[in-house]
């Protein structure tokens, strides 16, 4: 019996250990993101994906530890706010190389070797960082698509 006790309490601590993740996390990244001086679009754009991802780390909770038997509803939903999000966030990173007309951001790390950090160097020695920003705006807009096409029709049908 006291097995089954103590099975119980370490369900219940994983849990709760997740849901207070998941609010540090959230408290976290919107103290980075307002810290960093950022211009008013920029900075609501950032806000929009940081919010989002926090959202779908929720539904993502709500949906493992939920004795709902509509818990995939969850699921599904924190996917797709999974895939707002990224969208959200390339949106915002081409959008701030737009507005500040360089690349220079990007390139943080001389020593990286990821595909962000390749185009903007790219970008940068060929002057090409308005392209690289409009690629990035348009490819975040690609992933968010599909998941502001769910939650608009999931909108539309409650009205």
């Amino acid at each position: 019996m006291s097995n089954l006790t103590g099975s119980l309490c370490t369900q219940n601590m994983t849990r709760y250990f997740f849901a207070i993740f998941i609010a540090l996390a959230m408290l976290i990244l919107n103290a980075a993101v307002l810290s960093v001086s950022l211009s008013g679009v920029t900075l609501i754009i950032s806000l929009l994906a940081i919010n989002s991802l926090s959202l779908s780390l929720i539904l993502f909770w709500l949906g493992g530890y939920s004795r709902n038997p509509n818990k995939i509803k969850y699921l599904v939903l924190g996917h797709a706010a999974l895939y707002l999000s990224a969208g959200v966030g390339m949106l915002a990173l081409g959008y701030h190389v737009i507005e500040a007309q360089s690349c220079q951001f990007l390139l943080s790390d001389s020593h990286s070797n990821n595909l962000i950090h390749k185009a903007a160097l790219w970008a940068t020695e060929n002057n090409f960082c308005p392209w690289l920003g409009a690629g990035l705006i348009a490819f975040g807009m690609f992933m968010a698509w599909p998941s502001l096409k769910l939650f608009i029709g999931i909108q539309a049908k409650g009205a």
